[in-house]
């Protein structure tokens, strides 16, 4: 994906979060990371972002969106 698609579907992914959850915690960057690292299958980047060490349950919820 360009960076301008996984800016779109970050956007998209945090606006659908935001019906599940009254409040997303995530920044736009840590969603577009995420989706890097799903196209890469390695999530290794992930560990050291506040979105998977202080908000898992939210974390987990991208995950299924994904």
């Amino acid at each position: 994906m360009t960076n301008t698609e996984l800016t779109q579907k970050a956007k998209q992914l945090k606006q659908k979060m935001h019906t599940l959850r009254t409040t997303s915690r995530a920044t736009i960057k840590e969603i577009i990371l995420l989706l890097q690292c799903k196209e890469k299958e390695n999530y290794k980047e992930m560990y050291n972002t506040k979105l998977y060490n202080k908000h898992s349950g939210e974390y987990c919820q991208y995950l299924e969106l994904i």
